[in-house]
């Protein structure tokens, strides 16, 4: 009998990581469903056994080593052996330089960066002895443009991705595919359209279906030709970012 077709999706209580979470179930997939607000998950999980889905719920602060380990335990004697992991927990800030605070800065380093690292180092293990698996890191534009007042932000999202390259050259060649997932700009969450106003282009926001889209052609790319890094990104986006200057 094959095993069972098992994913472990961090920050899966809302937006971008619940639909990932539900995009997972409907590829087969049984689902482990990490987030730190018990009631945030059951609504997820009720989404995907509505559907005909398998879901568990393990409410985890995935900054808190012994919780992340009690997570994927529980996935694993419940759903069987997690055979995809989506880092897809964040914390997100946007502050001036001079107001970030020491508290601010360790909680993004503590959710955007050990975060990861956690729940990373819980599974690749075991994948790298069964000789396969994926792990994707979900990142943001910031990670790789700096811009103003998102520094700490900024700093958690590229030691990320260092982390992310770092298993990648350590497991790809064990059978592990790691890869790093960088969306860079708005995503299309109705939170955020709504706040940009009704006249705005839809098409300006990364859809959180092509975001899914792209998880799962990771996923199910063939070992010859295994892929590390991807830019997502709408069209709006490759727009000059630099003011035109005034004629005179």
């Amino acid at each position: 009998m094959p095993e069972p077709k098992v994913a472990l999706v961090t920050g899966a209580g809302r937006g971008i990581g619940r639909d990932i979470a539900q995009r997972m179930a409907r590829e087969g997939y049984a689902v482990g469903l990490i987030a730190r607000t018990k009631s945030q998950l059951e609504e997820t999980a009720e989404l995907i056994r509505r559907q005909g889905g398998k879901a568990l719920v393990t409410p985890t602060d995935v900054s808190k080593r012994e919780q992340v380990l009690a997570a994927v335990e529980a996935v694993e004697r419940e759903l069987g052996p997690i055979s995809v992991l989506i880092n897809n927990a964040g914390a997100y800030l946007r502050k001036p330089f001079l107001e970030i605070a020491e508290e601010d800065f360790d909680f993004q380093l503590k959710v955007n960066t050990y975060g990861p690292f956690f729940c990373t180092q819980a599974v690749v293990g075991r994948m790298a002895e069964r000789g396969s698996g994926t792990i994707i890191f979900v990142l943001g534009s910031e990670s790789r443009s700096g811009p103003l007042q998102y520094s700490a932000y900024n700093a958690s999202k590229l030691a990320q991705r260092a982390i992310a390259e770092s298993v990648a050259y350590e497991f790809m060649h064990r059978g592990v595919h790691a890869a790093a997932l960088d969306v860079d700009g708005a995503v299309g969450l109705e939170r955020v359209t709504e706040a940009a106003g009704g006249d705005v282009d839809p098409d300006h926001f990364v859809a959180t279906e092509s975001i899914c889209n792209e998880l799962v052609h990771l996923i199910n790319q063939p070992r010859n030709a295994w892929t590390f890094a991807v830019d997502l990104r709408s069209y709006w986006q490759w727009r000059p970012r630099v003011a035109a200057k005034k004629k005179a």
